[in-house]
């Protein structure tokens, strides 16, 4: 999808973005909505142009721009925080002394089982969100030697941060530290500093389970999973990502792919440890400074051996979004939704009741603020429409899709539209005379790239949505 705007009087070749978000063009001001202290800000942000993979011969891994990832990161704590730029970063990682201050970064690289190539071209951690929250860091007066970038995921085989992640995060900041599998084992005795604090409603107690160093002793936790579907615990996103932060995450799997109604293993490990009478030890949620939740491409139906697949709700694009907060069950509540709103028939399956009562246990132990919004039966998924009470979500869009739109005026006063997209086949061609496009009608389809509309009007606003079902 990509718009442009024709004017008779003042043609503009540059995007027309009014009717995509707040955010306009590159340099141009607007307003900052201050947060809402009862409600937790959850930021959704897209731009189709960020990743670009043709699904042919290469890995989608190499079709990611960086400098979009950069801006989408940026804008979405701008608007996270309600702050000018760098005030907005300081007020993520808002400790004194920031040059002394750790960062860790637990990344999902739970298919990458090849020390080089890591998962190959199936879906797992891509280094680009990572690198945007170290130059976030970096700008609220951190040192990028003090980051680490972690998964300590343990079980059937090790998981590696593969040389190909390490060289595209090295290629930005040399110095950042790597932490992979095969750190921490659990101990003989239980030891309230170091191990998950279970609650004592279980009916079957989990077995004692320990917390890598890291993520206990970070100043700042940044987590970023990437949003999918999980075929046994049915999602997967920030906080069955903290499975990496804690040893043998194989021996929770009872508790985690069965429905078990007392208590969530989930919620216990973001909120441990806990140790009574020490107010001074901050639990994994205490330390997430921020979540970001990576949907460049995501999976909409599984987390394990496949390859990434467009979204049918994306128009069977790439998603292309970024879901960032402060408030980790809140973030994990909206991308539980967006998961909830792929269709059945794609072949995705439902989402059981069970399977977001994490969220329920980790808001009743003061983690966050959880909501569920279920779009009207027959509404066509649009994130710009969620709409919720308890949390303060907003839709961003820089970039409506991937297609890079042209508009050029012809003799008789139509206008030609030409364009590329990173999927070949039919796209769909709307005006609008409004930005919003809360006006806009399909004026045609077209296969080739082009388009002439012979009637513009006054002010025509364009967007070309890819129309196609993509390649196999």
């Amino acid at each position: 999808m990509g718009r442009r705007e024709f004017d008779r009087r003042d043609f503009l070749r540059t995007a027309a973005w009014a009717g995509a978000g707040p955010l306009l063009l590159p340099r141009r001001a607007w307003a900052l909505p201050a947060p809402d202290a009862t409600r937790p800000r959850v930021v959704h942000v897209h731009d189709g142009m960020a990743a670009r993979w043709p699904r042919a011969g290469d890995r989608y891994r190499d079709h990611v721009d960086q400098q979009a990832v950069f801006v989408m990161l940026d804008e979405a704590v701008r608007l996270l925080k309600g702050l000018p730029l760098d005030e907005a970063w300081r007020a993520v990682f808002p400790l004194e002394a920031p040059e002394t201050r750790v960062l860790a970064i637990k990344v999902n690289c739970n298919n990458a089982t090849d020390p080089v190539d890591g998962a190959g071209n199936v879906i797992d951690a891509i280094p680009e969100p990572a690198i945007a929250v170290i130059r976030g860091f970096v700008r609220a007066g951190g040192l990028s030697a003090n980051c680490h970038i972690y998964d300590l995921t343990t079980g059937s085989f090790p998981r590696h941060l593969a040389s190909w992640f390490r060289e595209k995060v090295r290629a930005w900041y040399p110095d950042v530290q790597f932490d992979a599998s095969g750190g921490g084992g659990a101990l003989d005795a239980w030891d309230p500093y170091t191990h998950v604090t279970w609650d004592p409603a279980y009916v079957d107690r989990p077995p004692d389970t320990v917390i890598h160093a890291l993520a206990r002793q970070a100043d700042y936790l940044v987590n970023i999973p990437i949003v999918k579907r999980h075929s046994q615990a049915n999602v997967s996103l920030g906080y069955k990502n903290h499975l990496g932060s804690i040893g043998n995450a194989n021996a929770l799997h009872p508790w985690l792919y069965n429905d078990v109604p007392e208590a969530s293993v989930l919620a216990d490990i973001a909120g441990s440890p806990v140790v009574p009478g020490d107010p001074a030890v901050r639990s994994i949620a205490e330390r997430t400074a921020l979540v970001v939740g990576d949907m460049l491409f995501g999976h909409p139906c599984t987390n394990f051996g496949q390859e990434p697949v467009p979204w049918q709700t994306w128009g069977n694009e790439w998603p292309n979004c970024l879901i960032v907060s402060d408030d980790p069950v809140a973030a994990d509540s909206v991308m539980i939704d967006v998961l909830q709103a792929e269709p059945i028939g794609g072949g995705c399956g439902s989402i059981r009741s069970w399977a977001r009562r994490y969220l329920e246990y980790a808001e009743a132990k003061g983690q966050g603020v959880h909501e569920s919004v279920t779009l009207p039966v027959g509404q066509r998924f649009d994130p710009a429409r969620m709409t919720y009470q308890r949390i303060d979500y907003r839709w961003l869009d820089l970039w409506p899709s991937g297609a890079d739109l042209r508009c050029s005026r012809l003799p008789d006063g139509g206008v030609l539209l030409e364009w590329e997209h990173y999927f070949p086949g039919p796209c769909e061609v709307h005006r609008a005379t409004l930005p919003d496009f809360t006006d806009a009608q399909l004026l045609g389809v077209s296969p080739v790239g082009q388009y002439v509309d012979p009637s513009p009007g006054d002010r025509a606003f364009y967007r070309v949505i890819y129309a196609g079902d993509g390649p196999a």
